[in-house]
């Protein structure tokens, strides 16, 4: 059978350039990837619209696939996962990622949830048309103190070129998902994390039925360690595609 084709799916003030690491990681073990961008720095963009620009990505293409979501693109996949259907997506993959809720909103959750670990936000600014954004050194002792806690400046600084604004409109809209779509769902919590809480990850992953896996270190392991990630994820693939 011909293996699933990677559709890895960005977080906040991110664009699937942040993938980079991984996708040659993965193509080493014989899988092809996909790291689309989305439309997350265009205020009024919410979920049905990065749906649409991922399923642009994949195409008519009737290859099964593995869609992984990396924080908050886990608010975006369960919909293409719906949108594809079961004959067409082998697993979904919950990657430190955030859970949309039926009847709620992501920032509704944050409000009465520890979803986020403090601090994660440090620096971070808010821009005249609503989006938020990261100065220039700030995301080092912020979103990406994981990332030089495990790696090097250098990681950092090569990161930090792909930020990019975030819009909120997919965080304060209520989620269009009705129901967690029928498909394998695996939750992956970095047991490190200090931007989305390894707590709430499980807690989350049990509410919905997701298998559970536990990955060392920190929120960004495809900057830090995409090998340890590549053989992860495709550990995952051949069971799925079976």
């Amino acid at each position: 059978m011909t293996p699933p084709r990677f559709v890895l799916v960005h977080g906040a003030w991110h664009r699937g350039s942040c993938w980079s690491g991984l996708v040659p990681e993965l193509e080493a073990r014989g899988f092809a990837a996909i790291a689309p961008d989305l439309p997350s720095d265009e205020p009024g963009q919410g979920a049905e619209a990065y749906v649409d620009a991922v399923l642009a990505a994949v195409g008519p293409d009737p290859a099964p696939v593995v869609l992984v979501g990396h924080s908050l693109g886990g608010l975006s996949v369960p919909l293409v996962a719906e949108a594809l259907g079961p004959q067409r997506v082998t697993a979904l993959v919950l990657l430190a990622a955030m859970t949309p809720v039926p009847g709620t909103s992501f920032i509704g959750r944050m409000r009465s949830a520890d979803l986020m670990v403090p601090g994660y936000d440090t620096g971070v600014r808010r821009g005249t048309d609503g989006t938020t954004f990261w100065p220039a050194g700030a995301a080092a002792d912020g979103l990406y103190r994981d990332v030089a806690a495990e790696s090097s400046d250098a990681a950092v600084d090569a990161a930090v070129t792909g930020l990019r604004p975030q819009a909120w409109t997919v965080g304060k809209e209520t989620t269009p998902l009705t129901a967690w779509p029928a498909v394998r769902t695996v939750s992956v919590v970095c047991t490190g994390d200090r931007v989305a809480s390894p707590d709430a990850g499980r807690r989350d992953a049990a509410a919905i039925g997701a298998e559970l896996l536990e990955i060392r270190g920190g929120h960004f392991p495809m900057i830090t360690r995409p090998g340890e990630l590549a053989d992860l994820l495709t550990g995952i693939a051949p069971v799925s595609a079976g």
